[in-house]
């Protein structure tokens, strides 16, 4: 029997994050994990508008953990903790970036985009 998977997006959001949201969701079933144990929110942003925040982290992480490991997907693209982004582009549309971002969520090993030795230069 043929698995059906939900559809999560929320009508609501920018056309960028809903791809991102529903490919990284569809992802995550793949992988018998729970789009909804990463703790996903939607959010507003004066500068970015209505996006969504999540954990890269499930629900099984402390809530400091989960909190310091957590990104915002606007429908410009994917906002790191160090106010970096990692724009969508033709080259890297949301469907690209949510499966980087869904290999990070599955491996457990979240995304970080500091590098000690420039931030020494």
């Amino acid at each position: 029997m043929a698995k059906i998977l939900k559809q999560v997006s929320n009508p609501k959001l920018p056309n960028n994050v809903a791809v991102f949201q529903d490919h990284l969701a569809l992802g995550l079933e793949c992988f018998d994990l729970d789009w909804f144990d990463f703790r996903p929110h939607t959010c507003e942003n004066k500068d970015y508008g209505t996006g969504i925040l999540f954990s890269q982290l499930d629900k099984s992480h402390t809530d400091s953990c989960a909190a310091d490991n957590s990104i915002i997907v606007s429908n410009e693209g994917l906002h790191l903790p160090n106010k970096k982004i990692l724009q969508f582009s033709n080259e890297q549309p949301p469907t690209k970036i949510a499966l980087l971002v869904l290999s990070a969520m599955v491996m457990e090993q979240p995304l970080n985009f500091e590098c000690p030795e420039c931030e020494n230069h």
